[in-house]
């Protein structure tokens, strides 16, 4: 009362504004003149500024799932590409790339269903950014994760390779989620590399670790 009153107000005509059933703001007039008249147009205006909002927020929605993957927010494999093609024309002196290829979550998921097998892709995604950025992150397919960190070290890369493995092993233990991961990575370190083959390094090892696996565990259903 005393806010309206410093502005002289003296009445004062409300609408809610909604977007899928959540109030999302309010539009109001200030000391109407016209009952009838101000309260029409307070409610056209309701409706074309929710309209707006809705646009907006289809708009945002349209575009985060352009560039990232809906399930666990990590960029998606359009938005890898996309860096990709921007790499091959930069110069990468520092940069970083490890792919992931998660081991077994096919059978995790015709055993406990797609659901576990999606918590299990978020908790593995949610271990990948304490680590990264969501922008170095990607999602590359069903089973499959890139990491590509610009001005990285080693050490930085390996910690994280490690964390993964690690967490991995004590979930296998606790049969919470068996599952393992295969990981290779190839660091720029100042050589005179293309981002393809970077990139190719990275992957080859990524598959020497996968055979390495498989060997050791007798097969791997995928």
């Amino acid at each position: 009362y005393d806010i309206l009153k410093m502005q002289e107000i003296k009445s004062l005509m409300i609408s809610q504004l909604n977007v899928d059933g959540v109030a999302s703001g309010f539009i109001g007039v200030d000391n109407p003149r016209h009952l009838g008249e101000d309260l029409s147009l307070l409610w056209s205006l309701s409706y074309f500024v929710t309209m707006e909002q809705k646009k907006q927020r289809m708009e945002s929605n349209i575009l985060f799932l352009s560039q990232y993957d809906s399930l666990t927010g990590v960029g998606n494999r359009h938005s890898y590409m996309r860096l990709l093609s921007e790499l091959e024309s930069a110069e990468n002196a520092e940069t970083g790339v490890a792919f992931v290829d998660l081991n077994g979550l096919k059978s995790l998921n015709d055993r406990e269903g797609h659901t576990a097998g999606d918590i299990f892709l978020k908790r593995m995604s949610e271990v990948f950014a304490r680590h990264f950025s969501k922008e170095e992150l990607f999602r590359i397919g069903g089973d499959e994760f890139a990491v590509i960190a610009a001005a990285t070290d080693e050490d930085a890369v390996k910690a994280a390779v490690e964390t993964l493995r690690r967490l991995c092993a004590e979930w296998d233990a606790k049969e919470e989620y068996p599952v393992s991961i295969a990981v290779g990575y190839a660091m720029q370190a100042g050589r005179t590399m293309t981002a393809d083959e970077l990139f190719m390094e990275a992957d080859a090892a990524m598959y020497r670790n996968k055979a390495e696996i498989k060997k050791a565990v007798g097969g791997i259903s995928r």
